[in-house]
Parts: C-alpha cells; sequence; structure tokens
C-alpha cells in the first residue's frame, strides 16, 4: 500500500510542470489575434498607471502625504540617482519616459508577485487567467526593443540638432547627423592606424548595440523566470516528501517560500532598477558621446 501511495505521488509530481505558471496562455483568440494571460496583465498595468498617476499630477497638493509622498520619493530617486548621472543637462526630457519604464516593470513585477491565478481557479473555476509579463521572454524583448528605439533615436536627433546649430538645415542636416551618428560609435585614432582600425571597430561596436537591448531582455527575463520556478518546484516537492517520510516537511517548506518571496520583492523592485538604470546609461552615451 506504501509502494503504491509513493508511486501515485511521484506520478503526480511528474505530471506537474512548474513552467505551467509564467509560460503564456491564452484567454480568447479573434482570427489569427491570440490574446494570453501576459498581455492581460500588461492591459492591467497600464489601467492602474492611468488610474494612479494622471489623477495624482492633476490634484496634486502642496505638502504631498501618504502614496503621494511615496510616488514622489521614487521618482526623486530615480531623477537624481538613477536618471542624472548619466543624462546630465539631458534629463528633464527624458524623465517621462524613464519614470514610465520604472513604473510598467516594477508594477508588471509585482502583479506577478501576488496569488491572483490561485485566487481565478477558486471563484472562477479556472487557471491561467493571470501571470508574471515580465517572466514571458516575448515582454522583456518588446521592452528592450522599446527601449532600444529611445536610445538611438534621442542620440541620431541630438546630432542632428547639433548640426543645425552649425548652420545646416533640411536634409543636409539629416544626412550629416545621421553620419556624425554612426561615427561617434568608433573611438577616435589618430593616423593611418585610425583608418585601418575603423571598419574592425565600427563592426564590434555594432554587435554592442545588437547585444544591449538582447541583454536587457533576458536579464529580466531570467531572474522574475528563476524565482517562479524555484517556488513552484520547492511546493511541488510537499507530496512527495510528505508521502516518504513521517516527519511533516510541508510546513518548514511553506516557511522556505514566504522567505523566497520576501527575495521575490526585493528582486521585484531590483531588476525595474536595473533595466531602467542601463537604459539611461545607454541614452546618456548615445546623446553624449564624448562623455
Amino acid at each position: 500500500m506504501d509502494d503504491e501511495f509513493v508511486m501515485m505521488q511521484s506520478t503526480i509530481l511528474a505530471s506537474a510542470d512548474p513552467m505551467q505558471h509564467i509560460l503564456p496562455h491564452p484567454i480568447f483568440s479573434i482570427g489569427p489575434f491570440l490574446f494570453t494571460n501576459h498581455m492581460l496583465m500588461l492591459v492591467i498595468t497600464a489601467v492602474l498607471m492611468l488610474l494612479i498617476f494622471p489623477p495624482m499630477a492633476r490634484n496634486y497638493p502642496l505638502v504631498p502625504t501618504g502614496m503621494r509622498n511615496f510616488f514622489e520619493s521614487v521618482m526623486e530617486f530615480i531623477r537624481e540617482s538613477v536618471a542624472r548621472p548619466a543624462l546630465h543637462h539631458h534629463t528633464d526630457k527624458f524623465m517621462p519616459f524613464i519614470w514610465t519604464l520604472f513604473f510598467f516593470i516594477l508594477i508588471n513585477n509585482l502583479l506577478g508577485i501576488l496569488p491572483l491565478d490561485a485566487l481565478s481557479i477558486v471563484i472562477l473555476g479556472r487557471g491561467h487567467l493571470f501571470g508574471t509579463a515580465t517572466a514571458g521572454l516575448s515582454v522583456t524583448v518588446g521592452l528592450a526593443i522599446v527601449a532600444f528605439i529611445a536610445i538611438h533615436v534621442s542620440g541620431l536627433m541630438e546630432q542632428i540638432h547639433h548640426q543645425q546649430l552649425h548652420g545646416r538645415s533640411g536634409i543636409g542636416a539629416v544626412i550629416m547627423g545621421f553620419v556624425k551618428y554612426m561615427q561617434s560609435f568608433v573611438p577616435q585614432i589618430p593616423g593611418v592606424t585610425g583608418i585601418v582600425l575603423f571598419p574592425f571597430l565600427f563592426l564590434l561596436e555594432m554587435i554592442g548595440v545588437a547585444v544591449k537591448p538582447f541583454a536587457l531582455a533576458i536579464r529580466l527575463f531570467a531572474n522574475m523566470m528563476a524565482g517562479h520556478i524555484v517556488l513552484a518546484s520547492l511546493l511541488l516537492l510537499i507530496p512527495v516528501i510528505k508521502g516518504l517520510s513521517e516527519v511533516g516537511i510541508a510546513a518548514p517548506t511553506i516557511v522556505g517560500c514566504a522567505a523566497l518571496n520576501c527575495l521575490e520583492l526585493f528582486v521585484a523592485f531590483l531588476q525595474a532598477y536595473i533595466f531602467t538604470f542601463l537604459t539611461c546609461m545607454f541614452i546618456g552615451a548615445a546623446v553624449s558621446p564624448e562623455h
């Protein structure tokens, strides 16, 4: 009888997949368009941001209190400690984008920690309606593409503006701005050595241009995915270990999962900070290549 019980529990564990709660799952489809739970989480995040920030900005008191004070402190930290050291006098111009990027990632990370999917099973009788959007590679790649566009459009526009200040206008300013922006990727080496090395250095820099957004996407995706997989794996071990031993294993395992959830909370803030910090660094390098 005990052997049958152990075999049954092992079968349950083998059939369970800790990846299921982080993979995208379809909710409905309209023709070729497939709406997934990750898309739903992105929509929920966007709605929350629209409900929080525009009303807060319109009805801003002279002395902020409560949640306004919290958000102002976070925004001040992002501007002064994250963006300004990289962007210098360009800081205020980019803050709407930087703040939006940071809070969009942070809220998605925090929503992924909440047991929304478990509640949907209890209340609606259906799972996989919610999830961690930033644990999906397609979402993090999308965020990295947005950052990539912001980085290089900003750098190109800065070079075009620089050409306009020096008397060029129209298509001439655009062409020279593009040329100067491409040249800014390569360190200036005088003499014949610089001419010979220019193609190789340019190729290496272009590889770096492609790798930077890829690194942003993989870092956020891997860190958010790993924590959830570890938590799911620990919880899935409870029935098997309980069956193999008379000692209660469930309680310490759940305590460990609670501790890991606290770590996940820290990681949620940390990954939003790192993504925003690196984006600021890349934008700063694009708009001020002389630094």
